[in-house]
């Protein structure tokens, strides 16, 4: 069995990856720490703060608030106007209302992913630590924190697949399967 760690991004959490959990484990795969890994699946600002140890060998990062010389606050903003009126949509106000609840918990949880957007959005650094690991990058297709055009910079990493997927920046929470599917069945 494949152990699988989440690390959500700065707004999120346990509540926001349970959907997500349930169809890991469903799948087949094991969701642990990341101290006993085979695969991490980082999201958004998670992406800067990825183990320094670790005995994965297969990275999967979902999309990293990457996007030179557009700001991050702008792009927060309409994300948020974004994710509400597609939640209102689908799922009605009381699904909007517990989402934003769950991000601000999670905002205030972890003050370290604030000070890490802030600073680091405009670099992909952390592809530096993983150069010995297998790696795809995600994109989703109406994503407003993560540059359409991450695939340029990441082409000079030839252990990096860039991926682009359909649905907005938190799309993995309710949409499991297009990103278990990307998993490794073995290792």
């Amino acid at each position: 069995m494949i152990n699988v760690a989440i690390m959500q991004g700065w707004a999120g959490g346990k509540w926001n990856t349970r959907e997500f959990e349930a169809a890991l484990a469903a799948a087949g795969y094991n969701v642990t720490p990341t101290l006993h890994a085979d695969v991490i699946i980082a999201h958004s600002t998670a992406c800067y703060d990825l183990p320094a140890k670790t005995s994965a060998t297969y990275f999967v990062l979902i999309d990293p608030p990457y996007w030179p010389g557009k700001s991050i606050v702008k792009r927060m903003l309409d994300k948020k106007k974004f994710d509400t009126k597609l939640a209102k949509q689908a799922l009605g106000w009381k699904a909007v209302a517990q989402k934003t609840f769950w991000e601000i918990v999670y905002i205030f949880a972890k003050p370290k992913y604030t000070q890490i957007a802030l600073q680091h959005n405009s670099q992909l650094t952390f592809l530096e630590k993983l150069k010995e690991k297998n790696v795809g990058i995600i994109h989703n297709e109406n994503d407003y924190l993560c540059s359409p055009d991450i695939q340029v910079p990441i082409a000079s990493y030839p252990n990096v697949k860039f991926i682009r997927l359909p649905g907005g920046h938190d799309d993995y929470y309710t949409n499991p399967q297009p990103y278990i599917d990307l998993l490794p069945k073995s290792l």
